[in-house]
């Protein structure tokens, strides 16, 4: 039983490493040399934020300090750190060496940011808000008057239970916060094309490309992992059942609208919790210099 915890808990994380270091050694192993500057920061907003959410694990049975705080705060930790690492990857990086003269060549967004990113993003916070809105609509006041409560009821007897779900009251920040990652990513990959070029143009263009797939990789693994909570809350109001004695019929067992959903819900969460970590682990890696050279500019004269 408590290899099966432990493979629940920590396997997601695991398997979220792996995939990243086989993509870096593989399909990212040619990305550009960066700078001692750059690959710091990618570095940290990829590995401490990764830190910060895989630690409190350990306390889910007992197996360490319980840091999680309540649902409202776990769906807006990835969130909030996502945004805390893009505006630091959104800092222009300095080129050791700048041209003489004026380069011409030009300088557009579309230069350096790949279509995928702010499609996949699109995508992911689409999700977001029809799961949000949908839980938000079926949430119930609770006795404080917060939106935190789902209820079933067993047919016209009045017999009711009701549990935590992702309501209102726990979504409205993380909404906020969501939009305010969207902004923050487009106003980072916005300015990128803003610094002149450096000496060498063709590893200037390769950095700054990387800076981008970064952006996309941290606010796509913040949606993520925001998603991933959101899933399990769902999952665990899925999983609620109403017994009840019903005279002769003896007792009468009665679950949410959606509680076949409970095992799609957590394999979803699980996936979810996967790439989140795997994108931020691979924007950590991405400075790690492999099989890339900077190539030194060749004189013309």
């Amino acid at each position: 039983m408590m290899a099966l915890l432990l493979l629940i808990l920590w396997g997601p994380v695991l398997l979220a490493t792996g995939i990243a270091f086989a993509l870096r050694l593989t399909l990212l192993r040619r990305a550009p040399r960066m700078g001692a500057r750059d690959a710091v920061i990618a570095a940290v907003v990829g590995g401490v934020p990764t830190v910060i959410v895989v630690a409190p694990r350990a306390g889910t049975f007992g197996m360490g300090p319980a840091l999680w705080w309540d649902l409202g705060q776990q769906a807006a930790l990835p969130l909030i750190l996502g945004i805390i690492g893009i505006v630091l990857l959104s800092l222009p990086a300095r080129s050791a060496q700048m041209s003489a003269s004026a380069q011409l060549t030009p300088r557009t967004v579309r230069t350096f940011l790949r279509l995928r990113g702010p499609i996949v993003l699109a995508l992911l916070v689409a999700l977001t808000l029809t799961l949000t809105v949908a839980a938000g609509a079926a949430s119930e006041t609770d006795d404080l008057g917060r939106h935190t409560l789902f209820t079933i009821t067993l047919g016209t007897s009045g017999t009711s239970a009701s549990t935590g779900i992702y309501g209102w009251y726990h979504s409205l920040p993380s909404l906020a916060l969501l939009a305010a990652l969207v902004v923050v990513a487009v106003l980072a990959w916005l300015r990128i094309p803003r610094p002149p070029w450096g000496e060498d143009i063709a590893h200037d263009t390769a950095v700054r490309r990387t800076r981008a797939d970064n952006i996309s990789r941290l606010a796509c693994g913040a949606v993520l992992l925001h998603l991933a909570v959101v899933l399990h809350s769902l999952r665990g109001t899925a999983s609620v059942m109403l017994s009840a004695p019903a005279n002769d019929l003896g007792m009468i067992s009665l679950g949410t609208p959606f509680a076949a959903m409970e095992p799609a819900l957590f394999v979803a969460a699980t996936v979810a919790t996967v790439a989140g970590l795997a994108l931020w682990l691979l924007t950590a890696l991405s400075g790690i210099p492999l099989g890339a050279r900077r190539q030194a500019p060749v004189p013309t004269s």
